[in-house]
């Protein structure tokens, strides 16, 4: 069993780096990935604290979520065997983006007479629940019955999905383009390889791009990417084939994850994902995990 999508409390998971380890072990995970968004803390923990590598048995490939963009969209790339000390990770100030953001959704609401407590509309970077705009804004929303007419014209709306479906989405009166706030995709592969990684696709069809198997197909064609996330428990049966075979006929490397989160996504196991639905095995990484180091 392999998992090379998961979350520390480096990001926005809620199991800790000795956590984790002891999970993938009890889970029999051969080959794990903590990747992090924008962040190697978790390696950098572990080189500060070497005795947690026993409490895991086997391979783990140094790995971080770093946010970019394509076409304003905001997207991720999974890094895979980086040198956690080498890599350049774009820094930017989460904390006051998510501020400005909110800033802007209360007069979209306002515009749209969404009902809301103002004192509901904060962000604090300590409460998970407080952290992100788009799940403060939708959680809200969500709490008041006089705004479900409202909410059956806009479509879909929930903490969870908010942010695909209408932060990151320009077609949305709630799109928020961050690009200001990221490096493009070229650049970010760039990094990526500059510190000896692999550069990975991540999640691609849970981006709002109007012809999603296009625009995975023009990342994939257009960019210097190594691979993509073929295996990851949002994806319906189609959508994985359609990963495995684009990567088959664009020569790329392929991967997959649950995007583990413990707590903050508490339907999604280590391993093994939503009810069982992702299954990934040796076979599929084989090609390219010997060209990267390990830890």
């Amino acid at each position: 069993m392999i998992d090379l999508h998961t979350h520390t409390n480096h990001s926005d998971g809620t199991d800790s780096l000795e956590q984790i380890l002891k999970n993938a072990e009890e889970s029999n995970i051969e080959v794990l990935s903590i990747t992090d968004h924008d962040s190697v803390g978790a390696y950098l923990e572990l080189e500060e604290n070497p005795s947690f590598r026993n409490l895991y048995s086997g391979k783990i490939i140094v790995g971080s979520e770093l946010k970019t963009f394509y076409d304003k969209v905001s997207i991720e790339i999974l890094a895979y065997g980086i040198d956690y000390k080498k890599i350049r990770i774009h820094k930017y100030d989460a904390f006051q983006m998510q501020k400005e953001i909110l800033e802007k959704y209360k007069k979209i609401a306002n515009e749209l007479g969404l009902k809301y407590d103002k004192n509901e509309f904060y962000i604090d970077r300590k409460n998970p629940c407080k952290q992100w705009a788009s799940f403060v804004l939708a959680t809200e929303i969500l709490k008041h019955d006089e705004n479900k007419e409202i909410i059956q014209k806009i479509g879909e709306f929930t903490p969870t999905s908010f942010f695909r479906v209408h932060q990151s989405n320009k077609e949305s009166v709630f799109y928020y383009d961050e690009s200001y706030a990221s490096i493009d995709i070229n650049e970010t592969i760039s990094r990526i390889h500059e510190a000896g990684g692999l550069a990975f696709l991540a999640h691609g069809f849970i981006y709002p791009f109007k012809d999603k198997t296009k625009t995975i197909e023009e990342i994939l064609t257009t960019t210097k990417i190594d691979g993509m996330e073929c295996m990851y428990p949002l994806f319906s049966d189609e959508e994985r084939k359609i990963a495995f075979d684009l990567c088959k006929k664009h020569n790329k490397y392929m991967s997959g994850g649950t995007d583990y989160h413990a707590k903050n996504k508490p339907d999604i196991m280590l391993g093994t994902g939503i009810n069982n639905n992702v299954n990934i095995e040796y076979e599929l990484i084989k090609p390219w995990i010997d060209r990267i180091k390990l830890k």
